[in-house]
Formats: structure tokens, C-alpha cells, sequence
């Protein structure tokens, strides 16, 4: 215990290893994945951030926005959650950019409803990876030339005698130009098409969920890209608000 009647606790342990999964999360996030009221967290994450476990990044507008911290960076390496490299790799409060913050804030939010709407059912959430040089790749295709494959994250749904499925996740915060998202769909079909993910990730198919902010955006993008699309691709290709994000809509469409 520390002079000013500190202790760090496992269920600290808890919210710091939230943040670690999500990199960053919100007062909302921790509120729904450890099941403790907002007025409870509200008194127990300042005492973590004074301490060194999380870091706030700025109050505005993103109320109560929550990193690690260095002392939370040293608890998931001797817990054996993170590899040692995270001490080198974790990124600085000073290297989140304002203009950085909204995509990761959604991406986190897709991850944090995936995790919870897992829970409710008997669908297993078996792999999340973020944003990350290993999951980059190339393809060429026959009118654009070489296209990137970047996506925002990698996660993998598995159930009870079924395959994992697996999906490349770009999430949308209304930003991204159409003539650029039609680019990211065509490299992903070329990808595809050419088998290039079974060489790279050893996986046997994979879909894409493009996750919008609103609704409005992503009937926008549905009514945009789904037309010219075959009935298989339809089904591999979701285009999906974060409100309307739910398990069935994409364990019930196979590709």
C-alpha cells in the first residue's frame, strides 16, 4: 500500500488489461466489460492514472479516454499478458494525435462490442490483432497495378463444430473518400481471388467488415459497392454501423 492508501488490486488488474486489448478505451468501455458502474470507475481511475497504470488523454472531447500507463505496461509483462517488447512499443501520450484518436476510438469500440456481444453467446471471439506491419501485404491487380492490403485489424469468430471465420476489419469514421474505399475493396477481391491470404495468414477464406460510425454511412457505401458485386461477394463484403454491429449478421453471411 502506497503513502496515500494505494493498493493495486486485481480488479485494477482487469481494467488494465481492457485497455491494453482495446489500446485504448472509455469510461463506456470499462463501465460495460467489468461490469462496475460509471460512478465506481469515475473514483477508481484517477487513483490508476496518478499511479501510472493508465495515462487520460485529453479530457476534450473525448471524455474520460484512457491509455497504458507505465506502471500497467510493467503489470501485463510479469502477468504474462504482453511480451516484453511492449515497454519499447507502447505508444507515448504524446503520440497520440489528435487526428489519430478517432479511428483508433472506433476501432476500439468495434473490439470492446465484439467482447461483449461474444459473451452473450456461444461464439468465441479467437483472434484480435491490430493494426500492425505483419498483417500488411500486396497484390497486384489488372487496372489499378499494385494495391496495399492494410487493414485495421484481423479477428477471427469461432463456434461449436465450425470453422473460425475470419474477417480483415476497416473501420470508417466518414473521412475516407469512396474513389480510396473502392480501392481497398478491389485489392481485397484481387487478394482473394489470387489465394495470397492462405500464403500469408494460412487461412482458408476471409471476409471484410467495413464498420461505419452511422447507419446512414454505411447504406451509403452498401448502396455504392454491393451492385456491382456478385451474390458471393455480397456475402463477404458487410457493410456494417457500429449500432447494428451484431454476430449473426456476420456469422450468418458466408463467403
Amino acid at each position: 500500500m502506497s503513502s496515500t492508501g494505494f493498493q493495486f488490486n486485481m480488479r485494477d488488474a482487469e481494467i488494465v488489461h481492457y485497455v491494453y486489448q482495446l489500446r485504448m478505451a472509455t469510461l463506456d468501455h470499462l463501465a460495460a466489460l467489468t461490469h462496475r458502474s460509471q460512478k465506481a470507475l469515475e473514483r477508481r481511475l484517477p487513483k490508476l492514472r496518478d499511479a501510472r497504470y493508465l495515462v487520460r488523454l485529453r479530457p476534450r472531447p473525448h471524455k474520460g479516454l484512457y491509455v497504458l500507463g507505465s506502471e500497467g505496461v510493467s503489470v501485463l509483462i510479469e502477468g504474462g499478458y504482453a511480451r516484453r517488447e511492449l515497454a519499447d512499443k507502447r505508444r507515448r501520450e504524446t503520440e497520440w494525435k489528435d487526428l489519430l484518436i478517432p479511428h483508433a476510438l472506433l476501432v476500439a469500440s468495434i473490439h470492446a462490442k465484439i467482447l461483449i456481444l461474444c459473451r452473450e453467446s456461444s461464439v468465441n471471439l479467437v483472434d484480435w490483432q491490430h493494426e500492425q506491419p505483419k498483417l500488411c501485404d500486396s497484390v497486384h491487380t489488372p487496372n489499378e497495378g499494385k494495391l496495399p492490403i492494410q487493414p485495421d485489424a484481423y479477428f477471427a469468430l469461432g463456434e461449436r463444430q465450425r470453422h473460425p471465420m475470419h474477417f480483415f476489419l476497416e473501420a470508417d469514421v466518414g473521412t475516407m473518400s469512396h474513389d480510396r474505399i473502392a480501392k481497398k475493396i478491389k485489392a481485397y477481391v484481387a487478394y482473394h481471388q489470387q489465394q495470397l491470404h492462405v500464403k500469408k495468414f494460412g487461412i482458408p477464406s476471409f471476409q471484410v467488415a467495413v464498420i461505419t460510425q452511422t447507419k446512414a454511412r454505411a447504406e451509403n457505401l452498401q448502396a455504392e459497392f454491393h451492385p456491382a458485386m456478385s451474390a458471393a461477394q455480397r456475402r463477404a463484403y458487410h457493410f456494417i454501423s457500429l449500432d447494428a454491429l451484431m454476430l449473426d449478421t456476420l456469422l450468418g453471411n458466408t463467403a
